[in-house]
């Protein structure tokens, strides 16, 4: 592994500004559509998602309702060439800093002491009636409830800020309200009229609700004297989370508030069910979901491109240096049956793609795939850490309530160290394609399958036996190699990367690496009985130590790095 490259599992993001772009930006009126001759830069900006119903360029290849453009085609390589490292003819400090600005002036310096760290809860969507939004009250603390509750199964003990004994103590977890109408009593009438000139009705929703959930953040610094700030959060209130540290907003992230980030099924990269609206079957689902069209709209991957990865555009990417020296975790969903609405798998009625995705989301887009260096945090080591991330086979409603997301948040919000699992090398004596009782045709493709418990440390500390990551074909998320007979490879794939607890030693790892004749997501349908053949596999405790495991078979070998990082 090169010296500078990031451990850990994110693409790469501008700012236009503590507001934000949700206004329009630089170029939003332009819309999504080509260049011209008049102007070689039309298209390039941000596009608002604002439309007249009579002018069908406003909306191009989508249609308008109450003045939201829903399901446009815009300009899909808009972005490209922002972060290839020159300022273009189109780009300017505005709409691309990556490549023609900078990011914000930092101050302060990350701490990781907890004692003086707020953990602060975003919660996701939810349904509420016109009435019930406008008579709700934004800016307001809403207990500790949820998976905040459920950390204390594993240990954690930390206050509630929600009573007045308790609401100035710099150590306290705290949810906030950022839907509603009426504003808190601590909001100045300064605060309510810059979160008022963004509505809730439109788009200008996100930048609303992430003003209030900054502007909550700094009322809480000043009230408790805390110096920095853990954040959690669950599906939308993911992508307020990201809208706040990559806009800056009330400067938090430029003056090294943010320490630490866990999130729950969340929306990170944008909803792709929101780009198959116009599909009748999908509208009529959603709708018996709840969904509500502002909502909806804002998680729309171009809007989210466009007004919340502000840095270099890069959806699934945390490069924005606002990110820099944050642990972060993402915990995903695969499951695509809806629990809460009879099991219906929403997203597999329209996936040609056969993509892995919890019933809402596509399980890709929870998580940052990687990060910058300067993005990243660098442990005491010299290790470059990006994100990480394990999977849990449960649908996108149903994981923030599960004791596996609980036990990863209280890891990776509360405890100092991170373990990573990597496939080094692979090298493959025979192919398990041809021959007797054999199917298909070489070369081999050959896919991992992964089990992760944190036991027996969970299991006699907390009296719970829990499938902390499940990585299955089944469920269609691991990635896959390709090899012949008598190829070595070296694919540094990652296994499986998390925080762990203090107290524990080994945990226990069941690793498959099948030869694979049917996996439709990645193009492979050789033979679907008897689809997938066992190339090798491990069953045991991995100590917690730094590490090579060596694997071997009759059909293969393989090499696991077992890398244990102290992260501060």
């Amino acid at each position: 592994m090169e010296e500078d490259e990031p451990l850990g599992d994110g693409d790469n993001s501008g700012d236009p500004g503590t507001d934000g772009a949700a206004d329009g930006g630089d170029g939003a009126e332009d819309g999504g559509g080509d260049v011209t001759d008049e102007d070689p830069c039309a298209g390039t900006g941000a596009f608002d998602y604002s439309c007249d119903p009579e002018d069908e360029s406003t909306c191009p290849g989508g249609f308008c309702i109450l003045g939201m453009c829903i399901g446009p085609v815009l300009d899909t390589d808009r972005w490209d060439d922002c972060g290839n490292g020159g300022c273009d003819v189109c780009e300017t400090e505005e709409n691309c800093p990556v490549d023609c600005g900078s990011a914000p002036p930092m101050s302060g310096s990350k701490e990781y002491d907890n004692q003086t760290t707020l953990t602060v809860w975003v919660h996701g969507f939810y349904n509420k009636s016109p009435d019930e939004m406008q008579n709700m009250v934004y800016g307001q603390a809403e207990g500790c409830g949820g998976l905040m509750t459920d950390m204390g199964l594993f240990g954690v003990t930390i206050p509630c800020g929600d009573t007045p004994q308790t609401e100035t103590l710099p150590y306290q977890m705290i949810e906030v309200e950022y839907y509603g109408g009426v504003p808190a009593a601590w909001l100045s009438q300064e605060d309510i009229d810059e979160i008022e000139q963004y509505p809730y009705e439109g788009t200008s929703a996100l930048q609303r609700y992430a003003l209030i959930v900054g502007k909550f953040i700094r009322h809480r610094l000043e009230l408790t004297g805390a110096t920095h700030v853990n954040l959690g959060c669950h599906s939308m209130g993911c992508l307020i989370v990201r809208h706040v540290i990559e806009n800056n907003i009330e400067n938090l992230a430029a003056e090294n508030r943010f320490v630490r980030w866990f999130s729950s099924a969340g929306v990170i990269g944008g909803a792709q069910l929101a780009r198959l609206y116009d599909n009748p079957t999908i509208r009529d689902a959603a709708a018996m979901l709840g969904m509500e069209l502002n909502d909806f709209v804002i998680m729309h991957p171009d809007f989210v491109q466009d007004y919340t990865c502000v840095w270099d555009h890069k959806l699934h990417a945390g490069n924005s240096p606002l990110w820099g020296g944050m642990l972060i975790h993402h915990s995903a969903a695969c499951d695509p049956r809806i629990a809460e609405a009879i099991n219906i798998a929403l997203i597999d009625i329209s996936n040609p793609d056969d993509l892995p995705n919890d019933g809402i989301m596509f399980t890709q887009d929870e998580y940052f795939h990687s990060q910058a260096p300067a993005a990243s945090h660098v442990a005491p080591g010299g290790e470059v850490l990006a994100a990480t991330r394990n999977l849990v086979y449960v649908d996108h409603m149903t994981l923030p309530n599960t004791e596996q997301a609980a036990l990863m948040a209280a890891a990776g919000l509360f405890h100092r160290r991170k373990v990573f699992i990597t496939l080094k090398l692979v090298e493959l004596y025979q192919d398990r394609e041809t021959g007797s009782g054999e199917h298909g045709v070489a070369p081999a493709e050959i896919s991992i399958e992964s089990e992760v418990r944190y036991n027996p440390y969970v299991s006699d500390t907390f009296g719970r036996d829990l499938l902390l990551h499940d990585d299955k074909i089944a469920y269609r998320t691991p990635e896959m190699l390709t090899l012949n007979a008598g190829d070595v490879l070296e694919p540094d794939l990652p296994i499986f990367a998390g925080p762990v607890f203090d107290g524990m030693t080994d945990l226990f790892l069941d690793l498959k690496l099948l030869e694979v004749d049917w996996y439709p997501r990645m193009g492979v349908r050789e033979w679907v009985f008897d689809a997938h053949e066992l190339i090798l596999g491990f069953t045991g405790q991995v100590p917690l130590t730094d590490d090579v495991i060596m694997l071997g078979s009759e059909f293969g070998r393989a090499w696991l790095e077992v890398k244990v990082v102290p992260l501060y």
